[in-house]
């Protein structure tokens, strides 16, 4: 089965704990804020980057940690990025890979894994349904290995994985889940995850509006779908997330070409 369209560069694998895309960028430069571990490529030429306050860099591959400010431009406003949930993964996993994107033999290794996988969706590979582990080997060359949380904080971090309008998922109510107060509660899930509750939630809303960007629904339903308030809080968080309006990441996502994931974690 061939995955993509003939000549099409944009398509996203979307798992729950990660995703790959190759596609527009929307060259803006504007800020922007991902809650999860980022593997940036060029498909072609260079892109620039600024992480947080720091000087435009040049560079073919780069690594930017969940919830760190950057700016990012790209020749012909393509990018590819590998995205991690970085609670699915055991400590010192994302500052191994980190690393390796700044050494010049094990970046040139990693980009050209990635270019490779992106032929591969071009050509007959089918990932449909695809496992966090499939999704590793193919992008990274092996599994990363799996943290494992608290049972006190497991079940927060699934609620989660599955936000949406019908499960806006309380820290309180995941206090009272796990038997904690609600200090108690947030205090562990940080310890156990290395993220702030609230911080992984805006993330987590955010994150699910990536399976619905070529949905012929109005800006509007979708927003509702997630669990935002209403459009005005929507478009705020998605700009802080992305970079981009809402409307503008619709827009650009005309020609993507989306392959799903298996439902659970892996």
């Amino acid at each position: 089965m061939k995955m993509l369209a003939e000549g099409n560069p944009n398509v996203m694998l979307v798992g729950p704990d990660r995703v790959f895309y190759n596609g527009l960028l929307g060259n803006t430069g504007k800020e922007r804020q991902l809650g999860g571990f980022a593997i940036y490529t060029a498909p072609v030429g260079d892109f620039e980057i600024a992480i947080e306050d720091g000087p435009k860099r040049r560079t073919r591959i780069a690594a930017v940690s969940p919830h760190v400010r950057h700016r990012i431009t790209a020749e012909a406003n393509l990018i590819g990025s590998v995205v991690i949930e970085p609670e699915t993964v055991a400590p010192g996993e994302l500052d191994a890979l980190a690393r390796r994107t700044l050494d010049a033999q094990e970046a040139a290794r990693m980009h050209a894994r990635i270019a490779d996988a992106k032929r591969r969706l071009d050509g007959s590979e089918d990932l449909s349904g695809f496992s966090t582990e499939d999704f590793d080997a193919l992008l990274l060359g092996a599994p990363l290995t799996r943290r494992h949380l608290d049972t006190r904080v497991e079940g927060a971090a699934r609620a989660l994985r599955d936000l949406g309008a019908d499960q806006p998922v309380a820290a309180e109510d995941c206090a009272m889940e796990a038997g904690l107060s609600t200090s108690h509660f947030l205090h562990l899930f940080t310890r156990e995850t290395g993220l702030r509750f609230r911080s992984c939630r805006m993330w987590k809303r955010g994150r699910a509006l990536l399976r619905h960007v070529t949905s012929p629904e109005t800006l509007t339903n979708v927003a509702l779908d997630l669990g935002y308030p209403d459009s005005t809080h929507f478009s705020h968080s998605i700009r802080r997330i992305y970079g981009l309006t809402p409307r503008s990441i619709f827009k650009g996502s005309r020609e993507l070409e989306i392959v799903e994931g298996a439902t659970a974690a892996h």
